[in-house]
């Protein structure tokens, strides 16, 4: 057996180095060098408390990954991924530019020992801002309109504050802070839990993982009431300037609309404002009234509108005389078996002052004034009777007219009574 062995030892021995040389050149040719680009390597940004020690923050605007480009054998290349690879940003070494640094590495040892690991670009840029904190009111927001005849009279959340910290430029964006609730339908109080939701000046919704708040979880109370419409009357005290007037009062709405209880709505139907003061105007007046004001205990608004409007039209009186002949006065209360005359004055007519607003004054007739006196159980004999005039809005009488009536007793004809 020995012999067989040895038995052209040189040649055998020959022939093994040529098998691993042949197996060398195979196998490198085979598994040549080649290069492959490895995308979305997620960054690990570390030492960031060496910015938010000083009160700030930091934000990566152009993202959190990095792509390399490696080389090494093919056998290895062909299989690597993105999850192979450790990219690491020391934010405690960031440049007076706000760049950072990042180093890939390969997470297996002995996959890093075959590898040429380069970038297209290996560092990122920080934004650093100032960290600010903002504290902002709960708005309870209702989804939806409740049942017909009734109305939300109040909102609540508890708690009714939220603070929020992070960037400067991100928390001044947060122009309000809503919860909301939806009511559809409802004719009863309701309670719900409900996360804040941030919003911009647009109304535009802002990403609330962008900063910290210390607030996720809000109670909200929405009280629900039966509705009423209601009248608005608007009333003014004192008078203008001597000379002027009020010529109209104008106001919006002239109707509310209020919530409250049953009983409470029951008691009410007109809501009036009644200290509109104008003493000593001489011009058109105007103010806004707070409607809550005049409201009655127990009730309460339940629409948008707040106040009243108001605006008290003032102008300047004018005078104007009219002639009232004795044939324009109307004798009330005549019996028969008497003749009534009025005995005339040294003038043909009695002179009346009017005043008022021009309009008015300029069309007044004596006819409009129905001048009359009443003689109602007089008997024969001359007296002073007071003419009585219809009261017409706007118009002042200045003087009080009288007149002598003599009434005379005649005989009836036959078949008269």
């Amino acid at each position: 057996m020995k012999k067989r062995i040895l038995n052209h030892f040189g040649l055998k021995v020959l022939s093994l180095i040529i098998a691993i040389v042949v197996w060398v050149i195979v196998a490198n040719v085979d598994d040549y060098k080649t290069t492959k680009q490895i995308s979305g390597i997620t960054i690990e940004f570390v030492n960031g408390n060496a910015i938010t020690e000083k009160n700030k923050v930091y934000e990566v605007p152009d993202g959190t990954t990095i792509d390399i480009i490696v080389k090494g054998r093919r056998s290895v290349v062909e299989k690597l991924t993105n999850e192979d690879f450790k990219a690491v940003a020391d934010l405690s070494k960031m440049s007076v530019t706000n760049a950072v640094a990042v180093e890939v590495t390969a997470i297996s040892s002995y996959i890093a020992r075959d590898l040429t690991i380069s970038y297209t670009n290996n560092a990122v840029n920080v934004a650093v801002e100032n960290k600010i904190e903002k504290q902002l009111p709960i708005t309870v927001r209702a989804a939806s309109d409740v049942a017909d005849g009734y109305a939300i009279r109040s909102k609540s959340a508890t708690p009714n504050l939220i603070t929020v910290k992070g960037a400067e430029s991100v928390v001044n964006n947060i122009e309000e802070v809503v919860v909301d609730v939806e009511t559809a339908g409802a004719n009863h109080n309701l309670t719900a839990n409900a996360q804040p939701v941030f919003l911009d000046s647009s109304g535009n919704v802002i990403d609330s993982t962008k900063f910290e708040y210390d607030v996720t979880d809000v109670a909200v109370t929405v009280e629900i009431m039966q509705t009423k419409q209601l009248a608005v009357k608007v009333k003014t005290t004192g008078e203008p300037r001597e000379g002027y007037t009020i010529a109209s009062i104008d106001y919006q709405p002239t109707t509310i609309l209020v919530v409250g209880e049953a009983e409470d709505l029951a008691k009410v139907d007109e809501i009036v404002i009644d200290d509109v003061d104008v003493t000593q105007c001489n011009k058109d007046y105007e103010t806004a009234v707070i409607i809550s004001d005049y409201l009655p205990s127990g009730i309460a608004l339940a629409e948008s509108v707040e106040e009243i409007m108001i605006k008290v039209m003032i102008e300047r009186v004018v005078e104007r005389t009219l002639t009232l002949n004795p044939d324009d006065i109307n004798i009330v209360g005549k019996e028969q078996g008497y003749q009534y005359s009025i005995i005339a004055g040294e003038t043909p007519g009695y002179v009346i002052s009017a005043r008022g607003l021009k309009e008015d004054v300029e069309g007044l007739k004596i006819t409009n004034l129905i001048p009359s006196i009443d003689v109602s159980g007089y008997r024969p004999g001359t007296y002073t009777f007071t003419v009585s005039m219809r009261d017409i809005k706007g118009i002042e009488i200045l003087e009080e007219i009288t007149v002598e009536v003599e009434i005379v007793a005649v005989e009836l004809e036959e078949g008269e009574e």
